[in-house]
């Protein structure tokens, strides 16, 4: 009797698995502001590490809007021989808070903390979010242009305003007026008002289009405009926008900075990352209205500071050190997943959207099974990338060879296949994650 032919992966995947398709990232590297789920950050789930959010809105939006923290720094150390800090999550944990913040003016956040509500309304507080990218930002000016550029045109979901946007609804409450001319006369007011060094006045055509009413025609300002002028005059139009900020009535912005890798790249020279390090000190630290607004928090690990460490203590800006006491009010570190139950829910959390029909009754991480996970869980190290990762490798190989459901034999026997990428933690496929004999399901 033949043995029946194998169904195509896809196929196996929609009618055994039911699953509309593969759920998780191929890659596992966060593309915020991409289409795609699984890529894009929109998947984060607050429970993986809830202790790690508490502690990033402590430390950087309060001690933004209370304790004056001009520079904070999201941590990842990696983990195995070679330590690899890459794949923790930094960037989604970034985007979440920015969001999180954005959504009421960080008065939930402020609530959530402890604070009286009469406290945070008087601390209202807005983010945006940029990034050192070597494709469109490769200098701090272009780093400060896209965080204006996000203000303008990012969104949660089509249906919702930008920032710009609910500044300026803020603005016209505020005024009582919604006449461009009464918004720009003042945003003038509070740049003439400006005390020290400034960037000059404000970028006279962006001001008008973010008092004005045509969504698009702003849109379509902020994407014309020139690299070049991005790269040289970035700077002023952020000022522009914190002027705005400012009018509104909001005195702090959060600027969330990813990717500070790339700035510190060998194909970077040295003079340029000395010359952009001083100008972290000068905008930051010493220009109006940035000086006054902006805290920023700046994602590491132990590669960018072997590229950048010297330069940043040569320009004297706030230490970074993770492992200072001095410095434990601005530094959070992202850690490994400690527990195979964090695991499951990071698995669920991408599998819950892509199912066709709910999972057979009492298999909630079906095509998982229990052992499966643990077999996932022990072998990446905990690390959030390397989970996805190992999920979407069992989803492509299981569905490929059509396997009723992945379990934790044939988890096992894929996983230890694999030959170890030189990116990654370098431990031992297999290496424990927690001492032995420890149950690896406890929180």
């Amino acid at each position: 009797m033949s043995t029946p032919a194998a169904l195509p992966k896809i196929v196996w995947l929609r009618k055994h698995w039911n699953l509309k398709e593969n759920p998780f990232p191929a890659a596992g590297i966060a593309r915020l502001g991409g289409e795609d789920p699984r890529e894009n950050g929109r998947l984060f789930n607050v429970n993986i590490q809830p202790e790690k959010i508490t502690e990033a809105q402590e430390k950087f939006v309060l001690g933004a809007a209370y304790s004056g923290v001009k520079f904070a720094y999201l941590w990842s150390l990696g983990t195995g021989i070679k330590a690899d800090a890459r794949g923790f999550g930094k960037s989604v944990l970034m985007q979440y808070l920015v969001e999180s913040v954005n959504e009421d003016f960080g008065k939930g956040i402020l609530l959530s903390c402890g604070l009286d509500e009469s406290d945070a309304n008087e601390k209202p507080i807005c983010a945006v979010m940029s990034s050192f990218d070597m494709a469109n930002a490769k200098s701090l000016n272009a780093v400060f242009y896209e965080a204006a550029r996000y203000a303008c045109r990012f969104r949660v979901a089509l249906d919702t305003p930008t920032l710009a946007e609910r500044i300026r609804d803020r603005l016209v409450k505020n005024l009582g007026s919604d006449k461009t001319a009464d918004l720009i006369a003042a945003i003038e007011g509070v740049q003439a008002n400006l005390r020290g060094r400034t960037l000059g006045p404000p970028v006279e055509e962006f001001l008008k289009l973010l008092c004005g009413k045509d969504v698009k025609q702003l849109q379509q300002h902020v994407d014309a405009v020139t690299p070049a002028k991005r790269t040289r005059s970035g700077a002023t139009y952020l000022a522009t926008f914190l002027l705005m900020v400012k009018a509104a009535g909001i005195q702090h912005v959060l600027l969330c900075c990813d990717q500070l890798e790339d700035f510190a790249s060998s194909s970077t020279s040295r003079q340029k990352r000395s010359t952009e390090t001083e100008r972290f000190r000068d905008y930051i630290l010493e220009l109006q209205p940035m000086s006054d607004m902006l805290s920023c928090v700046v994602t590491l690990h132990p590669r960018a500071v072997i590229a950048i460490g010297e330069m940043w203590h040569l320009a004297d800006l706030p230490s970074y050190e993770h492992d200072r006491e001095e410095n434990r009010h601005r530094v959070v570190i992202l850690d490994r997943i400690k527990s195979a139950k964090r695991a499951a829910e990071l698995v669920a959390t991408y599998l819950e959207p892509y199912r066709l029909k709910p999972a057979p009754e009492g298999q909630p991480l079906f095509p998982f099974t229990r052992e499966a996970i643990e077999a996932i869980f022990s072998r990446a190290d905990g690390k959030p990338r390397a989970i996805l990762r190992s999920a979407n490798a069992l989803v492509e190989t299981g569905s490929q060879e059509n396997w009723p459901q992945i379990d934790g034999e044939q988890a096992s026997r894929v996983l230890d296949s694999f030959a170890l990428d030189d990116d990654e933690a370098a431990e031992p496929w297999g290496a424990p994650s927690r001492p032995a004999g420890s149950d690896i399901w406890s929180e």
